[in-house]
């Protein structure tokens, strides 16, 4: 059984590096790569993944806490794991 995994992040160097990692790892799917939140809420819920790699800081109107509320709300059986290289406590909290 394959752990399938999109990745949300804007940093295309990170974005790249993960995606690559993922699809060269046994055992896992890529079944997506997005720049922002946006563009993850239109594209997750089509090719829905076991495992979301989120940024917690992005561009645009929706973060990527945010952006985890509203998939997890329509797609419950999915997980998250927050990314950042910020060391702010209460970001990472809320997150």
């Amino acid at each position: 059984m394959q752990i399938k995994v999109a990745i949300v992040d804007d940093d295309d160097g990170i974005r790249a590096s993960l995606a690559m990692l993922i699809r060269r790892a046994a055992g896992f799917k890529l079944t997506g790569d997005y720049p922002d939140a946006e563009t993850a809420l239109r594209e997750i819920p089509l090719n829905i993944p076991s495992v979301v790699l989120m940024d917690i800081n992005m561009p645009g109107a929706i973060k990527g806490p945010e952006c985890v509320r509203q998939l997890k709300l329509r797609l419950p059986e999915v997980q998250f794991l927050m990314l950042t290289v910020y060391e702010d406590s209460d970001s990472l909290f809320n997150s």
